[in-house]
């Protein structure tokens, strides 16, 4: 018996026209059933989501000048980002990474700079900290399409991105012993073309996948890369559950954290596992600092306290997991989350926003005419 390949494996199949948007939809079912009768003599891996899992249920599809359409699956907060090259020109590619949220996808894009190293032979944290010009951040539901319109003063391409549905496989189809089978990238083509793969030139191909695997990028020939994040499993316990949000309609508002900066919330379940924090670069120098997020109850008593060392290239969103599952809260009780650290970060906040707590600098209301509040998320199980 051949035994089951256990490396990813991009696919190379049968010519096909894609003229519609649902037409590329049922290719790529095509080309995953082609893949079950291509390993019809190998033993299949389990089909139950391995434990860890990030549940994956929307995508985005990037519709590329040359009408190749690239798409990216939504893992997790940015596990897999995507990264489209530029052969020529000053800048070396665009590097695309869509985020869950609730019930949309939030969609950083960044313009990255040419360098001596090719990205084809970066590493996937070269990447994800390569240094580069923001290009916009957006944000769509299911169905919904946006235009990457801060591309348009960088000099480069706009292109559409559509959130779509996650696709998978057909029952009994081929799954990846790492990520689940909606956790794979593809490129498809309107017309069949030549492209290069493993190395060698091939012909009348309609479209590509490939499942990363974690901390690797894999080459989609016709669109691009796409990158898998070593992500800490703690990330990803099933149990992890958002609770309290506070994320939209930041305007450039931001305080150090140097003074003593602290958001009040109030959870609704009675443990918290993980507290996010959304961050800006305040004072640029310094590469990375060591951030200390205390917990602490309303009579001041601390409750937990996490330490990171976080990247300036990798800030917006900074997680901090509680170890050995999470501490115990009192739902409906008020908890302070307080964030310290050097002068190089930031904690974005807005006027308004959150109506379960508010935002305090040094002990007092941290605008004086206006109710404002940190952006944060709370993960909690019950």
């Amino acid at each position: 018996m051949v035994k089951a390949l256990a490396v990813p494996i991009e696919l190379l199949l049968a010519p096909i026209i894609v003229e519609t948007q649902q037409a590329r939809r049922l290719l790529l079912y095509v080309l995953t059933l082609t893949a079950v009768l291509m390993l019809g003599s190998l033993r299949g891996w389990p089909q139950a989501l391995p434990s860890g899992e990030p549940t994956v249920t929307l995508g985005i599809e990037v519709n590329l000048p040359d009408r190749a359409v690239f798409y990216i699956p939504v893992v997790g907060d940015g596990e897999i980002l995507g990264i489209v090259p530029f052969p020529e020109g000053p800048l070396a590619g665009i590097r695309i990474t869509p985020r869950m949220r609730l019930d949309s996808v939030k969609i950083e894009v960044s313009a990255l700079a040419a360098a001596k190293k090719k990205l084809s032979e970066a590493t996937c944290q070269e990447l994800r900290s390569w240094k580069s010009e923001d290009a916009g951040t957006y944000e769509g539901k299911k169905d919904e399409s946006v235009v990457l319109s801060g591309l348009r003063r960088l000099g480069l391409p706009v292109f559409e991105v559509k959130v779509v549905q996650a696709y998978g496989p057909p029952p009994g189809g081929f799954h990846h012993p790492y990520a689940n089978s909606s956790a794979f990238c593809g490129c498809n083509f309107l017309e069949p073309r030549s492209i290069i793969l493993d190395g060698r030139p091939a012909s009348g191909v309609a479209g590509t996948l490939t499942y990363p695997d974690a901390g690797k990028c894999a080459e989609i020939s016709g669109c691009g890369q796409c990158c898998r994040m070593a992500v800490p499993a703690s990330v990803h316990q099933g149990s992890m559950t958002p609770d309290q949000v506070n994320t939209a309609g930041w305007d450039k508002g931001w305080t150090n954290l140097v003074n003593d900066v602290e958001q009040t919330f109030t959870p609704t379940l009675s443990k918290l596992v993980g507290v996010e924090v959304q961050l800006v670069v305040g004072n640029a120098g310094a590469a990375e600092d060591h951030l200390t997020l205390t917990v602490l109850d309303a009579t001041g008593r601390t409750v937990t306290v996490l330490t990171e060392s976080v990247q300036t290239a990798d800030c917006d969103q900074v997680m901090f997991v509680i170890p050995q599952g999470g501490v115990e809260v009192a739902p409906g009780q008020t908890y302070r989350l307080k964030l310290s650290g050097g002068t190089t970060f930031g904690w974005k906040y807005i006027v308004g926003g959150y109506e379960k707590g508010a935002a305090t600098f040094n002990g007092k209301p941290l605008l004086p005419n206006e109710r404002s509040t940190f952006l944060f998320r709370t993960f909690g199980a019950e």
